[in-house]
């Protein structure tokens, strides 16, 4: 190991840097892919077991101490579930013995003896690209896409880069249109110059618009400016990202229109789908529907809904660090759970939170959460929406919109 070597985490508000002398019992069994939930630490001194925080320092155990026994609390049987090695082999079943360059999954498969065993898959640039066409392409087969066409934001970062490939493989030129907002407060000259690039190259039309430009297509009345201060104030900058999420989909639907296109294209991400539906079901809601979701006289399409964002990631590696570093520090916490709890599902265990997604397709189908369409704000509107927020948001919208 290289004792130097500098370890950094970054995130959107900071850096921090790794402190392997500091780890935790807790810590140890997540280096192993183990729950700390699951393992009570106990000091072993001759015949006594005395036990201890998950929290507690290794670098804090006392010397003498005979040893650290960290026990399972449960009668799991875990060589059938994690690997003992955690390193595994590729794919191909050679050995992993040097570094690979490339976005790294893992997956858990069970040898002849019923005992857990772990797979490695490398994927580089051109393979992400050619497993989310085929994604994008079986998408479009089974729901008819390539025949009603679609609209899509593309706004230089991981998803919707990933998603164009796999439109620009299976929908029609003519029947395609892709646009980029480009409005300082939330989308950034930056990312409309790479998804600029990324269309040309793929053949795909592509509208980028400004202020002048979204203004007089979604009708605003005042000022994009004076919009976004007003709902600033009215719901604070924490709302920052859903601000975007009104203007890019108002901005898809009048576009649709103009355009004769049915479909309005998002890079609905696995893990982006988990946490809407995690959110809703905590807090005693129906989630709304996937991967297909009606709404007024078009339809939300989620090509990529069963893509793990590290994959989509991997197409266009360089523009997506590029759009995580232009990132704004401002969202919600509650927000940041469900992505973090999304997340948790598939590093606890390959292919779970996929799994999860799917189950939830299935049970909820014919049985989603309604939307509804209200015609003076030109919104829609979730069934536990309550009288005090669409009034809010009523305020708000009927200031700029005539």
């Amino acid at each position: 190991m290289n004792e130097d070597l500098l370890i950094e985490i970054e995130d959107v508000l900071a850096t921090r840097r790794v402190n392997l002398d500091r780890l935790t019992v807790g810590q140890l069994l997540a280096s192993q892919r183990l729950p700390e939930t699951m393992f009570q630490p106990y000091l072993v001194n001759g015949a006594t077991s005395t036990p201890i925080p998950l929290s507690t320092p290794l670098a804090d155990v006392p010397e003498g101490t005979d040893r650290l026994l960290v026990r399972a609390i449960r009668n799991t049987l875990f060589p059938t579930v994690v690997p003992a090695d955690p390193t595994g082999e590729t794919l191909d079943g050679g050995s992993k013995e040097k570094l690979e360059l490339g976005v790294g999954f893992r997956q858990i498969r069970t040898d002849q003896d019923g005992l857990a065993t772990e797979a490695l898959a490398i994927v580089d640039r051109e393979q992400a690209r050619r497993l989310v066409i085929d994604q994008v392409t079986a998408f479009a087969s089974e729901y008819g896409l390539a025949n009603r066409g679609c609209v899509f934001g593309v706004s230089g970062g991981g998803d919707s880069n990933a998603l164009a490939y796999g439109l620009a493989a299976a929908v029609p030129q003519e029947k395609l249109l892709a646009f980029t907002l480009v409005f300082d407060a939330v989308f950034s000259e930056k990312a409309a110059e790479r998804a600029t690039v990324l269309c040309q190259d793929l053949g795909i039309r592509h509208q980028v618009m400004r202020a002048a430009e979204i203004e007089t297509l979604l009708g605003i009345t005042t000022s994009l400016e004076e919009l976004y201060e007003d709902f600033k104030a009215a719901f604070t900058h924490e709302a920052l990202h859903f601000f975007g999420t009104f203007l890019i989909l108002r901005t898809a639907r009048k576009l649709a229109v103009q355009h004769g296109l049915s479909d309005l294209a998002f890079g609905y991400n696995r893990e982006d789908l988990l946490a809407e539906a995690l959110f809703m079901l905590m807090n005693g809601n129906k989630p709304l529907a996937l991967p297909v979701r009606p709404i007024g006289s078009h339809r939300v399409v989620m090509p990529v809904w069963q893509v793990p964002k590290l994959l989509l990631d991997a197409c266009h590696p360089g523009f997506s660090l590029e759009n995580y570093r232009e990132r704004d520090p401002f969202t919600t916490r509650q927000r940041s759970l469900a992505f973090f709890l999304a997340h948790a599902l598939d590093s606890a265990y390959p292919s779970f939170g996929l799994s999860l997604l799917k189950g939830i397709a299935t049970t909820f189908d014919g049985a989603w959460g309604t939307l509804v369409q209200d015609d003076e704000l030109d919104v829609f509107v979730t069934e536990q929406a309550d009288d005090d927020t669409v009034a809010s948001v009523r305020n708000v919208l009927a200031r700029h919109f005539a």
